[in-house]
């Protein structure tokens, strides 16, 4: 608890918590009365014994992760719950990633589990354009929120993958689209290890592949270059 204290924000503030429940939400932290710490949250959102994350970056101090247990709820109004959070963990977060990464280009189909702003079993296309063995990036052309919990179905190093991954941040990126960056919370041992060997190859490439973020850019221009192309062609087909 002491050292959570030292990461958040000092109270009364706002953070923003990953439900295990799927999605996120804003919780207003008040105080700390007997060794717990008292916060408002949407009534719809808690429940006793549920985990939170909430990843917090402090000037000076670097990036860490803070993870609560509700311990009780109870009634505040009727949008509102009072619940005392016990304090289960806290972890600084490095700055590089934890493992290499490849940048591809592959369609996929993404369902989601849990949303906040998508019902359960929406179904949209989407397009992978990095992969670690504990993390995705795609883009779509759906805005997603951090939280939401996404099942991924793609083909990449030969195989067919099942991912599950939940949304950390949304990013703009270009054509009108989003770039979701996620972290894997389920996947088989044999697509992990498929993706751990293509992303350290991948790692042991050209300057250019070691850079991943720019050759992210030209694949995404390059495949709306053609797309581009093919309606234009179509169109002057059709005249």
């Amino acid at each position: 608890m002491t050292l959570a204290l030292g990461v958040l924000p000092p109270p009364p503030e706002k953070v923003d918590v990953l439900s295990e429940a799927g999605g996120a939400f804003p919780l207003a932290i008040s105080g700390l009365e007997d060794g717990v710490l008292h916060a408002y949250a949407p009534r719809h959102a808690v429940r006793n014994d549920l985990h939170l994350l909430a990843r917090v970056s402090r000037p000076g101090r670097g990036r860490y992760e803070v993870e609560f247990e509700v311990a009780d709820c109870f009634f505040h109004s009727t949008t509102e719950a009072l619940v005392h959070l016990v304090v289960s963990g806290v972890r600084h977060r490095k700055a590089r990633r934890a493992s290499p990464r490849a940048v591809v280009s592959c369609p996929a189909t993404a369902v989601v589990r849990f949303g906040r702003s998508h019902p359960r079993d929406t179904e949209m296309p989407i397009r992978i354009v990095d992969v670690s063995a504990t993390g995705c990036a795609f883009v779509s052309q759906q805005e997603l929120d951090a939280g939401d919990l996404m099942a991924l179905e793609f083909k990449l190093a030969g195989r067919i993958m099942n991912v599950e991954a939940r949304v950390v941040r949304m990013d703009p990126a270009p054509y009108g689209r989003y770039r979701a960056g996620c972290e894997i919370t389920d996947i088989s041992d044999g697509d992990r290890n498929a993706i751990s060997a293509l992303a350290a190859e991948a790692e042991h490439g050209s300057e250019s592949e070691r850079n991943p973020e720019a050759v992210a850019a030209l694949a995404e221009s390059r495949a709306a270059s053609t797309a581009l192309s093919a309606r234009l062609g179509g169109a002057s087909n059709g005249s």
